[in-house]
């Protein structure tokens, strides 16, 4: 069966990351394409064997009315048979009229009920018109669509899964702190998400002088570029916190930094549905102190693995992150549960099994079609001779 995959991402987020884990996890029993705009950063983090088309088409927008024809003819010459896409109404659209292929959709965000983009009929017809099937990333996401007027028959849940990252050896953390100049025992309050108004981070800054009231050498990395990085930087300097924070930007193994972490924290104020980031925490056994918007809430359970604290209120946010500096009972068990919540829920090959056997399900229905289209052609063919 071949699968095409289409994203319009040009940077590397989490429906990126997400696509490359998935596209190497079924390369060994599908057929997969990965489709993407030319020029995008995802192109380097595409798993070897994957065949790979980049196309001109418009970046990081979901519809364009001037991709249609190039992606119409195009699913013509190549008739895949299930269009899973990341975003990219045009290309559902396009495969839908061109082929009549199942087009597969996968939601990786979330939005505020009652402010979910999408409602209009027109929208929602369209939607439906082409895509068969949605993959929800979370509880929380499918409220979204089923608001938008997505058929809740069509929607099936599959949260985000990450790889194992795994503790590495002393020598090689050490390491990580002496190239950011810090000591080895340094608390780390870590984030890694885009530098953007709705993932947060001014919370982290807001709940920084506090926090370093009781631990004065704690300091705060921040993993992710984006729009907001010189208004935070000004943000840290008006709060006298600049020498305990480190904006890194965007790094291409988060990983190598995720390793030092004490806490990890999500304080985003919208689109969250499972957040890669907290699962590759959650993997190191790193505790995570998350807002209670979306998906977060069903990642992060209170003394589970971390904590969920009030979106937009930076005094909760340090009085937890205090909290758990402090009580390292309750910190070792955080971050056993963590782990085990990883492995349960979260991990990398949790998510490939359901996408195989959804992937699975999918290929012997359509085989199913095939054959009876064949018999029912037999039939009347036998029909006509008879006559």
């Amino acid at each position: 069966m071949k699968i095409t995959e289409v994203i319009s991402d040009t940077n590397i987020g989490g429906a990126g990351v997400l696509l490359a884990s998935l596209a190497e996890g079924l390369k060994n029993e599908f057929e997969i394409e990965v489709i993407m705009p030319r020029g995008s950063l995802l192109y380097n983090k595409m798993p070897s064997g994957i065949k790979i088309t980049e196309l001109q088409i418009a970046k990081d927008r979901s519809f364009s009315g001037a991709d249609f024809p190039l992606f119409y003819r195009y699913f013509l010459k190549t008739k895949p048979d299930i269009i899973h896409t990341h975003a990219s109404l045009t290309a559902r659209l396009a495969g839908k009229l061109a082929t009549g292929a199942f087009c597969l959709s996968t939601r990786h965000c979330a939005r505020p009920i009652g402010k979910a983009a999408g409602t209009s009929p027109i929208k929602s017809k369209a939607y439906n018109f082409c895509t068969d099937l949605t993959v929800s990333t979370a509880d929380f996401a499918t409220h979204n669509l089923i608001f938008e007027g997505v058929d809740e028959n069509r929607i099936i849940t599959i949260k985000n899964g990450s790889p194992d990252l795994k503790k590495c050896v002393t020598g090689a953390t050490i390491s990580v702190f002496e190239s950011l100049g810090l000591s080895p025992d340094t608390k780390i309050i870590g984030s890694v998400a885009r530098l953007e108004k709705v993932k947060g981070q001014d919370l982290i800054l807001r709940a920084a002088p506090e926090i370093l009231a009781h631990f004065p050498k704690a300091h705060f990395l921040f993993l992710g570029a984006g729009s907001m990085k010189c208004e935070y930087k000004k943000l840290a300097a008006n709060l006298g916190i600049e020498k305990n924070v480190t904006f890194l930007g965007f790094v291409d193994n988060p990983e190598n930094y995720q390793q030092i972490f004490t806490v990890n924290v999500n304080s985003s104020r919208g689109t969250e549905t499972s957040c890669l980031a907290i699962s590759e925490c959650l993997s190191l056994g790193i505790p995570t102190v998350a807002s209670d918007f979306g998906g977060n809430t069903e990642m992060i359970k209170d003394f589970k693995n971390g904590f969920i604290f009030s979106s937009d209120n930076p005094h909760v946010l340090s009085c937890i992150i205090i909290r758990l500096l402090r009580d390292t009972a309750l910190y070792q068990k955080l971050s056993i549960g963590a782990r085990e919540s990883y492995l349960k829920f979260f991990s990398r090959d949790r998510m490939i099994d359901d996408y195989k056997k959804l992937f699975h399900r999918l290929d012997s229905e359509r085989q199913a079609k095939r054959r009876y289209a064949r018999s029912r052609s037999s039939v009347l063919q036998n029909t006509a001779d008879d006559r």
